[in-house]
């Protein structure tokens, strides 16, 4: 994506792709279009797309306007990474920074257990208003953010910062940046998930804005939150957690590509002992 608006922004950028995009990135997403276009062809083979209640019942429509192939294809790209790549990392970093910090971890473990007697009760709604549960999967979105380079909107004309920026100029706030800026937060390096319960706190949480705002915020936000409670908590009622690879500095190991590239997390799970 970022280098698709590099080539549209400055196309002579086209002549130096191939000796700066990494190796086998072409490969890499001629798979991903075959992943895409094999799904997507699945789905369309749907009888009826009112008998499935997902993204794209709303898009194909029994009034025959539904939308072009081609379209749905880009759609259905961008829907199998947003709604994989993105929870898959979030709970990658949430693993790294509860093993890095034992109190948080057996906080989040005696409310969890606490609160279940098996793991057939964890659900979407009975962990709804686990309060520590919720806050460990806040700091980790401010921490390790899944997408913290800034999404591009079109400035209509404003000042912004002091700056006149002319209409038609694509900005963007970049999430990592606010997310620990030690203007908004304290100690933002550090794992704190108590922030984000604590009323006395003076973090202005409203600079983590993992979803971003307004009409064109991720769609997937509910769905996000749903998958990482439901496994982040049946995690922690199933097993004891340890981190294997101890000497591991996951942020200075890790690589933004668009997406980030995470050095392993080798964690033994064992047998819950109570």
């Amino acid at each position: 994506m970022m280098l698709g608006n590099l080539r549209y922004r400055l196309p002579i950028i086209t002549v130096f792709l191939p000796f700066v995009a990494p190796k086998g990135a072409a490969k890499n997403f001629h798979q991903h279009m075959l992943l895409t276009q094999e799904k997507l062809s699945r789905r369309l083979k749907m009888e009826s797309s009112q008998s499935r209640a997902d993204f794209f019942s709303h898009l194909l429509r029994k009034d025959g306007s539904d939308v072009p192939e081609p379209e749905l294809r880009q759609q259905a790209m961008t829907l199998i990474v947003a709604g994989s790549e993105t929870t898959a990392t979030c709970l990658t970093g949430l693993a790294y920074f509860l093993l890095k910090n034992n109190e948080s971890l057996a906080r989040l473990t005696q409310e969890i257990r606490s609160q279940f007697q098996s793991c057939d009760q964890i659900t979407g709604d009975s962990t709804a208003n686990l309060t520590y549960l919720q806050a460990i999967i806040e700091e980790g979105l401010r921490i390790f953010p899944p997408a913290p380079f800034g999404l591009p909107r079109t400035c209509p004309g404003a000042v912004i910062d002091g700056h006149h920026v002319p209409s038609g100029t694509t900005v963007s706030v970049d999430h990592w940046t606010t997310k620990h800026d030690s203007r908004y937060w304290n100690e933002p390096m550090e794992f704190k998930p108590e922030r984000w319960i604590d009323s006395t706190s003076q973090d202005v949480r409203e600079a983590s804005q993992p979803f971003s705002l307004g009409p064109r915020s991720c769609l997937g936000i509910n769905l996000a939150y749903l998958e990482m409670r439901i496994i982040l908590a049946k995690m922690v009622f199933e097993f004891d957690w340890e981190l294997v690879n101890k000497d591991l500095d996951f942020l200075k190991e890790t690589r933004l590509y668009l997406l980030w590239k995470k050095p392993a997390v080798v964690v033994r799970f064992h047998e819950r002992k109570c």
